[in-house]
């Protein structure tokens, strides 16, 4: 009697169709973003005034030209397009005055990233679009990506098929239907690759606590993790949380996962540890700019804005060291040291002046980490909520990493600083999926008691 091969093609049709379908949401994802992207005003400008974009130009510039990584502030064909631009008024960044050497104030792969472009096409209009064609794709995989796994852990969680759609088709409304993300695509900005890395990161979170292949899905969490903290450089305060999570959802030897992700991701990461701290001439794995930073976070604007950042403090560093006269013939580097030890201090005088409103203004952070509660973000975060309570009430073991990396990304901003809800950004894939999640649950409450779907998941 001949085997039977009707499972073997039932498998492969539904792999196929699965292939079919993550190609087909990429495809709307992209379409829909690349329409909003290349319709508006600002797709074969430079990157706009406001924000870091002209900073990565900057040094992205300097890198295409094979002059490391370094600001050029007063190079005239870095400011040819700008002073070209219909907006060059509005652009500080032309009065900025170059300081010799290598810079450790950003980190380096969105940088390299825009260096590469400019290899491989002229930068211009043409250079300006295609960085912005990079970002929109990082979103629409990001979302597909969303997708796909809100598809997948809905499988498991429901009792019927049509409720991971509903979770599926959830998410994908809400990757098309946030306008914030579009807004940061069309900028040369972080937060598009961040949100893909980060999500890749989920999903390889979630493929190595189901115990696939772990080995290789525990390499793919390393690479993720240290490819975000590339990327934003704020993501290296995920370090520990990360490490616990990992720990949390590894079959056994718990501890020792924990502490090699640590190792691993470190590793990954020294050869830019290694560079800064030869460039800054002492041990500063980091750069400078943290504490530059982190002194617009504890503040008396910051205090009174709801916990935003502000850069008030860090200008005046930068004023009274100008005012130093031997600054005059500093490398960028040796200011960067020197405002770091400043910005520290006035931290520190800072926080000990204003002990008692440390906890007030981490609570105001978290609110504007998650806000606004109002109309549609409202309905949003009640969806995400609802994922959240779901999970949990069902005993998914995926609610670990699902809430885990949000919790992380709070803990980084309440102890930090905030800037308008721009450190959630990254992780806006993931809520699309959470949210969509809940959207499921929810319905399905109108058609299952919660007991019947514990019963389902095996509680």
């Amino acid at each position: 009697m001949k085997p039977s091969t009707g499972g073997f093609i039932s498998r492969g049709n539904g792999f196929a169709i699965q292939i079919f379908g993550c190609f087909l949401v990429f495809v709307i994802l992209a379409v829909w973003h690349f329409y909003h992207g290349a319709t508006g005003p600002n797709w074969y400008r430079p990157p706009l005034a406001h924000g870091d974009g002209p900073d990565y130009e900057s040094i992205a510039y300097s890198l295409s030209q094979w002059n490391g990584f370094q600001f050029a502030w007063q190079s005239e064909s870095w400011q040819k397009p700008y002073r070209e631009d219909v907006e060059a008024a509005t652009y500080s960044q032309l009065d900025r005055v170059d300081w010799p050497g290598p810079t450790t104030s950003r980190p380096p792969l969105y940088p390299a990233l825009i260096a590469l472009v400019y290899q491989l096409v002229p930068r211009g209009p043409i250079g300006f679009s295609v960085v912005r064609s990079l970002s929109i794709l990082c979103t629409a995989l990001a979302g597909t990506l969303a997708v796909c796994l809100a598809l997948d852990v809905a499988k498991r969680m429901f009792p019927s098929r049509w409720l991971a759609s509903v979770a599926a088709l959830s998410t994908l409304s809400l990757a098309m239907l946030d306008r914030t993300i579009r807004s940061y695509s069309v900028d040369f900005l972080t937060e598009p690759l961040a949100m893909l890395l980060c999500t890749v990161l989920m999903w390889s979170g979630l493929k190595w606590q189901a115990g696939h292949r772990q080995h290789r899905w525990f390499v793919c969490v390393v690479l993720s993790l240290a490819a975000l903290i590339l990327t934003r450089s704020m993501m290296f305060f995920w370090l520990p949380g990360m490490a616990i999570i990992i720990g949390l959802t590894a079959e056994r030897y718990r501890v020792r996962w924990g502490l090699l992700l640590l190792v691993c991701v470190s590793v990954c990461l020294s050869p830019w540890w290694i560079r800064n701290c030869i460039v800054m001439k002492r041990i500063m794995p980091l750069g400078g700019q943290g504490a530059a930073s982190l002194s617009g976070g504890y503040c008396d604007e910051s205090l009174a804005d709801h916990g935003n950042w502000h850069g008030r403090v860090e200008n005046e560093l930068q004023r009274e060291i100008d005012s130093i006269p031997e600054s005059r013939g500093w490398t960028q580097a040796q200011r960067e040291v020197v405002l770091a030890d400043m910005a520290m201090e006035r931290t520190k005088s800072w926080i000990t002046d204003h002990k008692r409103d440390i906890p007030a203004l981490m609570a105001m952070r978290v609110a504007t980490h998650w806000g606004p509660f109002t109309g549609t973000s409202l309905l949003w975060k009640l969806g995400i909520v609802a994922g959240w309570f779901a999970l949990v009430l069902l005993r998914r073991r995926e609610w670990i990493w699902i809430s885990g990396l949000p919790l992380i990304s709070t803990l980084a901003v309440a102890v930090l600083y905030e800037t308008g809800g721009r450190f959630l950004v990254p992780l806006y894939a993931i809520l699309y999926m959470t949210a969509g999640l809940g959207i499921a649950f929810v319905i399905s409450l109108f058609f299952r008691s919660p007991v019947s779907l514990c019963r389902k998941n095996g509680s």
